[in-house]
């Protein structure tokens, strides 16, 4: 197992493991597969290379090379909210799944997060009716804060989104 920022090389492989997320879990995505199929690879490589600002890093983890699962660490840059970092996107392929590659990304995104000069928290948002993810995000130190209703809506039928924060101050 590799964990590593991506960059556009990996735009292809990036691209083919998202729309199998959207597809497989439209339910822990706010973009459909529609939304995403076409897009350029050039597009993807700019939505995945580190944000030269910082203020968007996506990690992926790799077995054998191959890349299993995706997150993104998003650091706002105005000063208002310099504090707080957010995790967004998260997927692992269902045959790394149980295997700790999940756990092992969660953890590489916080360490990522704690890295950074001036963060003192970080949050998600999750599908209410996740629970293997929140089983794993609450494994890592993240609480909940609320819940919005209705979050989604996707074929004709609401979905909520639960909320969660780790404070990396302590």
């Amino acid at each position: 197992m590799e964990i590593r920022l991506l960059d556009r090389h990996d735009a292809p492989a990036y691209q083919a493991l998202r729309l199998q997320a959207l597809r497989d879990s439209p339910h822990a995505f706010s973009a459909s597969p529609e939304d995403e199929a076409g897009r350029s690879l050039d597009e993807v490589a700019a939505r995945i290379v580190p944000a030269a600002d910082g203020s968007v890093r996506m990690l992926g983890v790799f077995d054998g090379g191959v890349l299993a699962g995706f997150v993104a660490v998003i650091h706002p840059q105005r000063p208002k909210l310099r504090h707080g970092a957010e995790l967004a996107g998260m997927y692992v392929a269902p045959v790394q799944r149980r295997r700790g590659f999940g756990g092992a990304l969660l953890q590489a995104a916080i360490a990522h997060a704690r890295a950074i000069e001036g963060v003192r928290q970080l949050g998600l948002g999750v599908g209410a009716s996740n629970v293997a993810a929140k089983a794993l995000y609450r494994s890592a130190g993240f609480v909940s804060w609320g819940v919005q209703p209705r979050a989604l809506r996707i074929d004709g039928e609401f979905h909520d989104e639960e909320h969660l924060w780790l404070r990396l101050d302590d």
